[in-house]
């Protein structure tokens, strides 16, 4: 099977979902490969994260639509989701991407997290999340210190001295010193 992927954002950030699609077609012998508009593929994937970026006018009918972008209620079937990503797609890219944590303590009336994902909760461990080819590691978690598990790999992490972390929330910065000293945030 010839499978097509579209990144509707296409922001130059890693997409984790079409990471995970790809890892998952390709454990079935499939054939995976960017969307190009001009070719025939047996089945396109395009995932969207912001609800303002406009639709690919050229996308077939038949496209497997996901993300926030296209509604808050479409997820990755538990096959999908637990795979392992393929960062094979994303040649550039030298560190791993996750989520430590799903969900959110709070109930902000802008955002969809806790409507789309519910309260927080453990989701993977750091070691789950690592690259074998790499010690960097960005978490993409929305609040990962409200969560008991996220402290406690974020403890793990820097026991380790084996991970370069990044985490994408800047705010966490001074609670993450408070709560782990001599932990590296940037």
């Amino acid at each position: 099977m010839r499978v097509g992927l579209h990144d509707s954002d296409n922001t130059g950030f890693p997409n984790y979902a079409l990471m995970k699609i790809s890892a998952w077609h390709k454990a079935q012998g499939d054939t995976v490969e960017w969307w190009n508009p001009m070719l025939q593929y047996d089945k396109v994937y395009s995932s969207k994260v912001f609800t303002f970026t406009p639709e690919d006018p050229y996308l077939p009918p038949d496209t497997i639509k996901g993300g926030t972008g296209y509604g808050i209620y479409t997820t990755l079937p538990d096959e999908i989701d637990n795979i392992f990503p393929d960062y094979s797609i994303y040649p550039k890219v030298d560190y791993a991407i996750g989520f430590l944590t799903r969900g959110c303590i709070r109930a902000c009336p802008w955002c969809v997290v806790p409507k789309k994902e519910g309260k927080i909760r453990p989701y993977r461990t750091w070691q789950e999340i690592k690259r074998p080819d790499s010690d960097k590691i960005v978490f993409m978690d929305n609040n990962v210190l409200a969560c008991p598990h996220g402290i406690e790999q974020m403890r793990e992490i820097s026991e380790s001295g084996g991970c370069e972390s990044i985490l994408t929330r800047a705010l966490t910065h001074g609670l993450l010193r408070r709560r782990l000293p001599g932990f590296w945030v940037s």
